[in-house]
């Protein structure tokens, strides 16, 4: 089959620290919903992409992995590995944490949850939680017994370019007004540690998830340089055991050169592109599939490459 790029749809989230940049700024919409999320790359059920060109078009992304493996790399996986999203908050996000592989499998029956941040913008004081000042679970316990949560948790004040990696049971969360592209593994398995309290539209605080995520969380200190990525014409944003994350400046044109024969997820992460008849701009994806050895992109912007390692 020669299908050698895949164009992707993605899907709206509504949130509830969401708002309405999916609306006024990126015109994906015209509900007055607060929407949190777009769904750029993803085979998570119920919530897929759907591919849009040639002969694949109207196929699941799921589907697509399962059913034709030559586009692949021929991967012996059963479920696609790598799910990307664009969000923009309007408020803060939960407190939370993610699992590791060992204990999603078995507990969730699903993958573990390592995740990267990549902020596309950021107001002068926007911040981000990112790890904790507890030693040990004893203390973690005694902080949230005590509901003391302004000093169990490390904020860090964050500037557009810089890239967070966020590997499984980390405790984390975004703070308001940011604009970012998540790259994570394909789960959606989420310990909610700390809501400040808030409640819904119906007056219902969400539910919390404390005891897995006591047994989730990692004492080890969060140590990662944190670079400022988006300054350079060129460079490798973060490499993990799942996924290899680089980024590229497009100035009128450029080649993306798979003669690994790898498939290659691309992210619009700044301006405008042009891939073959289709025009993309930010947010929006598209895979280089293990056919394809050579793809011309034309424009002015920036995207973002990923590609899986497992």
């Amino acid at each position: 089959m020669e299908q050698k790029i895949l164009i992707l749809s993605s899907l709206l989230k509504e949130r509830i620290w969401g708002g309405s940049f999916f609306k006024d700024v990126l015109k994906k919409t015209t509900s007055d919903e607060k929407i949190g999320e777009m769904w750029s790359c993803s085979a998570i059920k119920d919530s897929e992409s759907i591919i849009i060109n040639r002969n694949l078009k109207g196929e699941k992304l799921s589907d697509c992995f399962k059913n034709h493996k030559e586009l692949f790399n021929n991967s012996t996986l059963n479920e696609f590995p790598i799910l990307i999203k664009l969000i923009a908050t309007s408020d803060v996000l939960s407190v939370q944490v993610h699992p590791d592989d060992t204990y999603a499998k078995e507990h969730e029956n699903s993958m573990g949850k390592t995740e990267g941040w990549l902020i596309l913008k950021a107001k002068e004081n926007s911040n981000i939680i990112i790890s904790h000042n507890a030693k040990n679970k004893e203390e973690l316990i005694n902080y949230i017994n005590n509901d003391d949560y302004e000093h169990l948790l490390k904020k860090v004040n964050v500037h557009e370019g810089e890239f967070y990696p966020i590997p499984s049971k980390t405790i984390h969360a975004l703070g308001k007004d940011l604009l970012l592209l998540e790259i994570q593994q394909s789960s959606d398995i989420t310990y909610r540690f700390y809501d400040y309290h808030r409640k819904d539209k119906n007056g219902n605080e969400r539910p919390l998830h404390i005891k897995q995520a006591i047994e989730c969380t990692s004492f080890t200190p969060y140590n990662y340089e944190i670079k400022n990525v988006l300054k350079e014409d060129s460079c490798i944003v973060w490499k993990n055991q799942y996924f290899l994350v680089s980024e590229q400046k497009i100035n009128d044109s450029f080649i993306i050169n798979n003669t690994n024969h790898d498939y290659l997820i691309v992210s619009v992460v700044k301006g405008s592109i042009k891939v073959n008849e289709y025009t993309l701009n930010l947010g929006d994806c598209f895979i280089i599939t293990s056919l394809c050895e050579k793809q011309e992109i034309l424009g002015n912007g920036i995207i973002v490459i990923t590609k899986s390692l497992i």
